[in-house]
Order: C-alpha cells, then sequence, then structure tokens
C-alpha cells in the first residue's frame, strides 16, 4: 500500500494590538482546549503547547529543526545503548524545589505508564540517575532517535506529584477522560504558572518570577488562552481585536489575514507528516499502480 507524505504547514497571527498595550497581557485563541492539565494524559498539539508554556523539555527543536539545550545543557554518548545528559543546576519547580535527576527519572518512569506516551518511549530499557545533575537514557539497543524523544520529557515536581489526594487517590496517576491531581495541578519548571483553569473556555497564566532562563525573558507578564474550536469565529475575534494571537489560520483566511493591517501572519514549517493510506481491499483502482502514483 502506497502513502502520500505531505508536509503540514502552521500559520499563526500576532495582532500588533499585544505591543500597543505594552505587552503586559496576551490574549491567545487556538482550535483546541488542552484536555487537562496533566501532560502525560493526552498526546496531542494542545497537550504539548501547554507544556511549553508551563514545563520545560530536556532538549526542543529550533526552527531550523535542530536540538537546542534547554534542562539539559549538555549530552554525550556514552556507549551504543547510553546516552548521557548534564542537567543545569539552577532550575526551580513553582513549588520552590530544585530540580534534579531523581525528577527527570520519576518523569521519565511516568512517561513510560501513559497509555499515550508509553509506545514512543518503548525502545529505552530505562533513565538512571548518575549523580544530582546527571540523568542516563538506556536503550534496549542502539537507537538513533534519544534526543528526539528527549523532547517530549518534560521534567514533572515528583514531591508534588507523591502521596494520595483529598480523595485518596495518587496524586501521580494517569487518568484518561477522568479526574485526577494530576489533571487540575501543576508543578513545573517552565515560564509560566497556571493560575485558572475553566474547561473548553478559558484558561489563564502568569509569569513565573523564579524561571531559570533570564537570558530570554519576554514582555509577557499574563497570558489569557481562549479556545475557539470555529475557524471563522478565530479569525473574526482577531480581526475586531478581541484577541492578539491565534492559531492556526485557515487555509481559507489566508489572503484575508495577511491583507488586514491589524496583524502580522507568520506562517511556520511543521516537523508533523500527514498520511494518506490508499485501501486497496475497498477500493479496486487502488490495486493499480498507475493510480497511485496519479493519486501521489
Amino acid at each position: 500500500m502506497r502513502r502520500l507524505l505531505s508536509l503540514c504547514v502552521l500559520a499563526l497571527l500576532i495582532c500588533s494590538s499585544a505591543a500597543a498595550a505594552g505587552g503586559k497581557t496576551l490574549r491567545m485563541a487556538y482550535d483546541a482546549d488542552p484536555a487537562s492539565l496533566d501532560p502525560h494524559e493526552q498526546l496531542s498539539g494542545a497537550t504539548l503547547q501547554l507544556s511549553h508554556l508551563v514545563f520545560d523539555p530536556l532538549v526542543r527543536f529550533r526552527q531550523d529543526l535542530t536540538l537546542e539545550p534547554r534542562l539539559a545543557k549538555s549530552w554525550e554518548q556514552i556507549d551504543a545503548h547510553t546516552t548521557r545528559f548534564h542537567l543545569r543546576d539552577d532550575v526551580l519547580f513553582h513549588s520552590g524545589r530544585e530540580m534534579t535527576a531523581e525528577d527527570v527519572v520519576w518523569t521519565f518512569n511516568r512517561l513510560k505508564q501513559s497509555p499515550d506516551f508509553k509506545a514512543l518511549f518503548e525502545p529505552f530499557e530505562k533513565a538512571q540517575a548518575v549523580d544530582a545533575h546527571t540523568v542516563d537514557l538506556i536503550t534496549k539497543g542502539p537507537y538513533p532517535l534519544v534526543l528526539n524523544l528527549a523532547t517530549y520529557i518534560f521534567p514533572m515536581d515528583r514531591e508534588f506529584y507523591t502521596g494520595t489526594d483529598q480523595r485518596g487517590q495518587p496524586k501521580d496517576a494517569v487518568v484518561k477522560h477522568g479526574s485526577s491531581f494530576a489533571s487540575a495541578n501543576m508543578s513545573g519548571t517552565g515560564p509560566f504558572i497556571v493560575t485558572k483553569r475553566e474547561q473548553g473556555i478559558r484558561l489563564e497564566f502568569k509569569r513565573f518570577a523564579d524561571y531559570w532562563d533570564k537570558a530570554s525573558p519576554g514582555n509577557v507578564e499574563e497570558i489569557v488562552f481562549t479556545p475557539i474550536k470555529e475557524p471563522a469565529t478565530r479569525v473574526a475575534a482577531l480581526l475586531a481585536g478581541d484577541v492578539d494571537f491565534i492559531g492556526p489560520v485557515p487555509p481559507t483566511d489566508l489572503k484575508r489575514v495577511e491583507a488586514a493591517s491589524c496583524c502580522d501572519l507568520v506562517t511556520v514549517q511543521s516537523r508533523r507528516v500527514l498520511t494518506f493510506e490508499l485501501n486497496q481491499d475497498r477500493v479496486e483502482a487502488f490495486k493499480d499502480p498507475r493510480v497511485r502514483k496519479a493519486m501521489s
């Protein structure tokens, strides 16, 4: 069966009113609300966007798809199965605790138990703390995508998520589409802290004063996130000045938004690959290689 591969392009809008207002509060609208505050409950774009705001990964991709250090300041390959990460020693969680290698190991073990993430980490044998600020990721065999997978490791505050909640349920439980401590509470290392959440309506953040990355502080003190699923309504909110930033921009409105004086249209290449499977069992014509070639 032939696959048709395409490059997904993400379009974002930044409204000039944010700068005019002093850049203190950023009003954002996306097409989807995170299903939960638990970064391991659902593997989705909305969850990853939230994770980058409230947590920080070990490493992350730049726009040119090269990797840059984040909570891991450097790394090295020890042998065919072991990649060693050297962690920053000045990182605090929102709770005030210092992040250590044990938090990375705890987070890794939780990812291995997550229904949505465990398949990604199946090639890994374990994570192992070498000392307080050094951790090894050990694979079952030679594996070339260790650094790619490290972009999904957002260290969590193991003490904050340890113990039981008011209902006697484990705080570290990963509960799909249900109520849990982790789905409603967060302690990360990221630049923003969640201050208020109304599922499907509103999500508010404030800047974390003790954020480790002082080199790029930014000028946004608060973020108000509003999920707007309907594309036309999302664009209308931007053009009316109700929000400062939306994403994605529907393809049908690209020219309209680009021509608007209020906004800047930013197009970014995506790492996502979309596939179309041509089902030869259901469509007889797909058995003909000439048809598959024409589709491609």
